[in-house]
Protein backbone atom coordinates (compact mmCIF):
# COMPACT_ATOMS: atom_id res chain seq x y z
CA UNK A 1 0.00 0.00 0.00
CA UNK A 2 1.10 3.20 -1.20
CA UNK A 3 0.46 6.77 0.35
CA UNK A 4 -2.25 7.62 -1.97
CA UNK A 5 -4.17 4.41 -1.56
CA UNK A 6 -3.87 5.03 2.35
CA UNK A 7 -5.23 8.52 1.87
CA UNK A 8 -7.64 7.57 -0.65
CA UNK A 9 -9.38 4.35 2.23
CA UNK A 10 -8.80 6.79 4.97
CA UNK A 11 -11.19 8.80 3.00
CA UNK A 12 -13.52 6.15 2.35
CA UNK A 13 -13.49 5.49 5.99
CA UNK A 14 -14.29 8.46 7.16
CA UNK A 15 -16.55 9.51 4.72
CA UNK A 16 -18.77 6.07 4.47
CA UNK A 17 -18.40 5.44 8.40
CA UNK A 18 -20.81 7.64 9.68
CA UNK A 19 -22.93 7.95 6.68
CA UNK A 20 -25.85 5.39 6.51
CA UNK A 21 -23.94 3.73 3.17
CA UNK A 22 -21.73 1.02 5.02
CA UNK A 23 -17.50 1.98 5.75
CA UNK A 24 -17.09 -1.66 5.35
CA UNK A 25 -18.78 -2.70 2.39
CA UNK A 26 -17.08 0.38 0.72
CA UNK A 27 -13.71 -0.69 2.53
CA UNK A 28 -14.31 -4.17 0.39
CA UNK A 29 -15.34 -2.35 -2.73
CA UNK A 30 -12.48 0.31 -2.37
CA UNK A 31 -9.68 -2.54 -1.76
CA UNK A 32 -10.91 -4.67 -4.90
CA UNK A 33 -11.31 -1.54 -7.34
CA UNK A 34 -7.81 -0.62 -6.53
CA UNK A 35 -6.56 -4.32 -6.38
CA UNK A 36 -5.03 -3.40 -2.57
CA UNK A 37 -3.87 -6.55 -0.87
CA UNK A 38 -3.87 -6.17 2.60
CA UNK A 39 -2.27 -9.09 4.38
CA UNK A 40 -2.49 -7.69 7.97
CA UNK A 41 -5.29 -5.54 9.72
CA UNK A 42 -2.89 -3.17 10.67
CA UNK A 43 -4.09 -0.15 8.34
CA UNK A 44 -7.76 -0.63 9.50
CA UNK A 45 -6.78 -0.22 13.07
CA UNK A 46 -5.46 3.16 12.22
CA UNK A 47 -8.51 4.26 10.54
CA UNK A 48 -11.16 2.46 13.06
CA UNK A 49 -9.23 4.32 15.74
CA UNK A 50 -9.53 7.70 13.99
CA UNK A 51 -13.15 7.41 13.48
CA UNK A 52 -13.53 6.34 17.20
CA UNK A 53 -11.99 9.59 17.95
CA UNK A 54 -13.75 11.68 15.61
CA UNK A 55 -16.88 10.45 17.67
CA UNK A 56 -15.09 11.69 20.99
CA UNK A 57 -14.48 14.77 19.46
CA UNK A 58 -18.04 15.35 18.31
CA UNK A 59 -19.59 14.10 21.26
CA UNK A 60 -17.18 15.23 23.93
CA UNK A 61 -19.16 17.22 25.80
CA UNK A 62 -22.29 14.82 26.10
CA UNK A 63 -19.42 11.96 26.73
CA UNK A 64 -18.45 13.73 30.44
CA UNK A 65 -22.31 14.19 31.13
CA UNK A 66 -22.63 10.50 30.13
CA UNK A 67 -19.59 9.34 32.39
CA UNK A 68 -19.78 11.52 35.60
CA UNK A 69 -24.22 10.55 35.93
CA UNK A 70 -23.42 7.33 37.09
CA UNK A 71 -20.38 8.45 39.45
CA UNK A 72 -22.61 10.69 41.21
CA UNK A 73 -25.43 8.17 41.25
CA UNK A 74 -23.45 5.86 43.54
CA UNK A 75 -20.58 7.59 45.06
CA UNK A 76 -22.49 10.98 45.89
CA UNK A 77 -25.97 9.64 46.26
CA UNK A 78 -27.14 11.73 43.59
CA UNK A 79 -30.71 11.08 42.90
CA UNK A 80 -31.78 14.39 40.99
CA UNK A 81 -33.83 13.76 37.90
CA UNK A 82 -31.38 14.83 35.62
CA UNK A 83 -28.78 12.38 37.25
CA UNK A 84 -31.57 9.40 37.39
CA UNK A 85 -31.74 10.26 33.26
CA UNK A 86 -28.25 9.91 32.17
CA UNK A 87 -27.43 6.89 34.32
CA UNK A 88 -30.54 5.08 32.81
CA UNK A 89 -28.99 6.24 29.22
CA UNK A 90 -25.68 4.67 30.10
CA UNK A 91 -27.65 1.31 30.97
CA UNK A 92 -28.96 2.03 27.80
CA UNK A 93 -26.14 1.78 25.95
CA UNK A 94 -24.70 -1.20 27.88
CA UNK A 95 -27.56 -3.12 27.05
CA UNK A 96 -27.20 -2.47 23.69
CA UNK A 97 -23.78 -2.95 22.76
CA UNK A 98 -24.24 -6.38 24.27
CA UNK A 99 -25.53 -8.01 20.67
CA UNK A 100 -22.40 -6.58 18.82
CA UNK A 101 -20.07 -8.21 21.25
CA UNK A 102 -21.66 -11.63 21.15
CA UNK A 103 -21.33 -11.46 17.44
CA UNK A 104 -18.03 -10.10 17.14
CA UNK A 105 -17.23 -12.84 19.46
CA UNK A 106 -18.48 -15.72 18.24
CA UNK A 107 -18.82 -15.24 14.55
CA UNK A 108 -16.03 -13.50 14.02
CA UNK A 109 -14.51 -15.98 11.34
CA UNK A 110 -17.62 -16.22 9.23
CA UNK A 111 -18.06 -12.44 9.22
CA UNK A 112 -14.10 -12.10 8.28
CA UNK A 113 -14.98 -14.16 5.25
CA UNK A 114 -17.54 -12.48 4.73
CA UNK A 115 -15.16 -9.69 3.79
CA UNK A 116 -14.16 -10.54 0.84
CA UNK A 117 -17.41 -11.19 -1.34
CA UNK A 118 -18.40 -8.03 -3.24
CA UNK A 119 -21.37 -10.12 -4.17
CA UNK A 120 -22.47 -10.37 -0.39
CA UNK A 121 -21.79 -6.28 -0.11
CA UNK A 122 -24.31 -6.10 -3.21
CA UNK A 123 -27.14 -7.99 -1.52
CA UNK A 124 -26.23 -5.88 2.24
CA UNK A 125 -26.12 -2.94 0.13
CA UNK A 126 -29.65 -3.10 -0.93
CA UNK A 127 -30.75 -4.39 2.52
CA UNK A 128 -29.59 -0.86 3.94
CA UNK A 129 -31.39 0.49 0.98
CA UNK A 130 -34.59 -0.68 1.95
CA UNK A 131 -33.95 -0.10 5.38
CA UNK A 132 -33.27 4.11 4.46
CA UNK A 133 -36.04 4.11 2.29
CA UNK A 134 -38.55 3.04 5.01
CA UNK A 135 -38.16 5.72 7.21
CA UNK A 136 -39.45 8.07 4.82
CA UNK A 137 -42.72 6.47 6.24
CA UNK A 138 -42.22 6.74 9.96
CA UNK A 139 -43.14 9.74 12.33
CA UNK A 140 -41.07 9.59 15.24
CA UNK A 141 -42.96 10.90 17.94
CA UNK A 142 -41.52 11.04 21.25
CA UNK A 143 -38.35 11.98 22.82
CA UNK A 144 -35.99 10.29 24.92
CA UNK A 145 -35.58 6.24 24.88
CA UNK A 146 -37.06 3.26 27.21
CA UNK A 147 -35.18 0.27 27.89
CA UNK A 148 -36.48 -1.58 25.02
CA UNK A 149 -35.01 0.63 22.67
CA UNK A 150 -32.19 0.21 23.58
CA UNK A 151 -32.05 -3.63 23.07
CA UNK A 152 -33.66 -3.46 19.61
CA UNK A 153 -31.50 -0.72 18.40
CA UNK A 154 -28.49 -3.00 19.69
CA UNK A 155 -29.25 -5.94 18.08
CA UNK A 156 -29.53 -3.75 14.51
CA UNK A 157 -26.19 -2.70 15.40
CA UNK A 158 -24.61 -6.18 15.66
CA UNK A 159 -26.63 -6.94 12.23
CA UNK A 160 -24.59 -3.66 10.98
CA UNK A 161 -21.15 -6.30 11.73
CA UNK A 162 -22.28 -7.67 8.25
CA UNK A 163 -20.19 -5.46 5.08
CA UNK A 164 -23.14 -3.29 3.48
CA UNK A 165 -25.10 -3.53 6.77
CA UNK A 166 -24.99 0.14 7.72
CA UNK A 167 -24.41 0.68 11.11
CA UNK A 168 -25.89 4.32 11.33
CA UNK A 169 -28.59 3.31 8.66
CA UNK A 170 -29.53 0.48 11.11
CA UNK A 171 -29.54 2.03 13.96
CA UNK A 172 -30.95 5.26 13.41
CA UNK A 173 -33.86 3.88 11.15
CA UNK A 174 -34.64 1.27 14.45
CA UNK A 175 -34.90 4.11 16.40
CA UNK A 176 -37.28 6.11 14.22
CA UNK A 177 -39.28 3.00 13.54
CA UNK A 178 -39.62 2.83 17.60
CA UNK A 179 -41.10 6.28 17.50
CA UNK A 180 -37.75 7.90 18.98
CA UNK A 181 -37.20 11.87 17.85
CA UNK A 182 -35.05 12.71 15.03
CA UNK A 183 -32.07 14.12 17.50
CA UNK A 184 -32.33 11.37 20.20
CA UNK A 185 -31.92 8.94 17.42
CA UNK A 186 -28.80 10.32 15.54
CA UNK A 187 -27.26 10.93 19.15
CA UNK A 188 -27.90 7.85 20.36
CA UNK A 189 -26.60 5.56 17.82
CA UNK A 190 -23.25 7.25 17.88
CA UNK A 191 -22.89 7.21 21.35
CA UNK A 192 -23.69 3.39 20.91
CA UNK A 193 -21.38 3.04 18.31
CA UNK A 194 -18.39 4.15 21.31
CA UNK A 195 -18.01 0.85 22.91
CA UNK A 196 -18.30 -1.24 19.46
CA UNK A 197 -15.90 0.19 17.42
CA UNK A 198 -13.23 0.52 20.63
CA UNK A 199 -13.86 -3.17 21.25
CA UNK A 200 -13.60 -4.17 17.37
CA UNK A 201 -10.11 -1.58 17.95
CA UNK A 202 -8.88 -3.62 21.08
CA UNK A 203 -9.61 -7.18 19.49
CA UNK A 204 -7.72 -5.74 16.03
CA UNK A 205 -4.73 -3.94 17.90
CA UNK A 206 -3.70 -7.59 19.45
CA UNK A 207 -3.45 -9.30 16.37
CA UNK A 208 -1.58 -6.17 15.30
CA UNK A 209 0.54 -6.56 17.70
CA UNK A 210 1.59 -9.96 17.27
CA UNK A 211 2.30 -9.23 13.56
CA UNK A 212 4.10 -5.78 13.98
CA UNK A 213 4.08 -2.59 12.35
CA UNK A 214 6.54 -1.65 9.31
CA UNK A 215 8.34 0.84 10.34
CA UNK A 216 9.17 2.40 6.94
CA UNK A 217 5.00 2.45 6.31
CA UNK A 218 3.89 4.38 9.68
CA UNK A 219 3.84 7.75 7.79
CA UNK A 220 1.73 5.67 5.28
CA UNK A 221 -1.07 4.57 8.03
CA UNK A 222 -1.00 7.40 9.73
CA UNK A 223 -1.76 9.65 6.59
CA UNK A 224 -4.68 7.39 6.12
CA UNK A 225 -5.74 7.90 10.23
CA UNK A 226 -5.58 11.56 9.58
CA UNK A 227 -7.75 11.99 6.83
CA UNK A 228 -10.30 8.80 8.54
CA UNK A 229 -10.74 11.65 11.35
CA UNK A 230 -11.18 14.67 9.45
CA UNK A 231 -13.48 13.19 6.58
CA UNK A 232 -15.48 11.14 9.59
CA UNK A 233 -15.85 14.65 11.97
CA UNK A 234 -17.21 16.41 8.92
CA UNK A 235 -19.70 13.99 8.01
CA UNK A 236 -21.13 13.82 11.82
CA UNK A 237 -21.74 17.12 11.29
CA UNK A 238 -23.40 16.98 7.78
CA UNK A 239 -25.31 14.20 8.68
CA UNK A 240 -27.06 15.12 12.24
CA UNK A 241 -28.81 18.31 9.92
CA UNK A 242 -29.72 15.78 7.63
CA UNK A 243 -31.59 13.24 9.95
CA UNK A 244 -33.18 16.22 11.74
CA UNK A 245 -34.21 17.60 8.42
CA UNK A 246 -36.11 14.12 7.81
CA UNK A 247 -34.13 13.69 4.62
CA UNK A 248 -32.35 10.99 5.99
CA UNK A 249 -34.00 8.13 3.17
CA UNK A 250 -31.98 10.13 0.53
CA UNK A 251 -29.00 8.12 1.31
CA UNK A 252 -31.37 5.25 0.38
CA UNK A 253 -30.86 6.24 -3.38
CA UNK A 254 -27.48 6.08 -3.12
CA UNK A 255 -27.32 2.84 -1.93
CA UNK A 256 -29.53 1.47 -3.97
CA UNK A 257 -27.47 2.75 -7.15
CA UNK A 258 -23.97 1.56 -5.68
CA UNK A 259 -25.63 -2.33 -4.22
CA UNK A 260 -27.02 -2.84 -8.42
CA UNK A 261 -23.62 -1.66 -9.67
CA UNK A 262 -21.78 -3.71 -7.64
CA UNK A 263 -24.37 -7.20 -8.24
CA UNK A 264 -23.94 -6.53 -11.94
CA UNK A 265 -19.97 -6.13 -11.90
CA UNK A 266 -19.01 -8.43 -8.92
CA UNK A 267 -17.27 -11.35 -9.70
CA UNK A 268 -16.78 -12.97 -6.68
Amino acid sequence: MDIIQAVILGLIQGLTEFLPVSSSGHLVLGKLLFGVKVDNIIFEVFVHFATFLAVVAFFFREIVILIKAPLRYVFVNDRSRETVNFSKYVLFIAVGTIPAVIVGLYFKEDIEQAFSSARLVGMTLLVTTALLFLTALVKPKREGLRFLDGILIGLAQALAILPGISRSGATISTAMYLGVDKSTAFKFSFLLSLPAIFGAFILQLKDALEIGLPKDQIYIYLAGMLCAFISGYVCLVILRKIVIAGKFAWFGVYTLIIGVLTLVFAHG
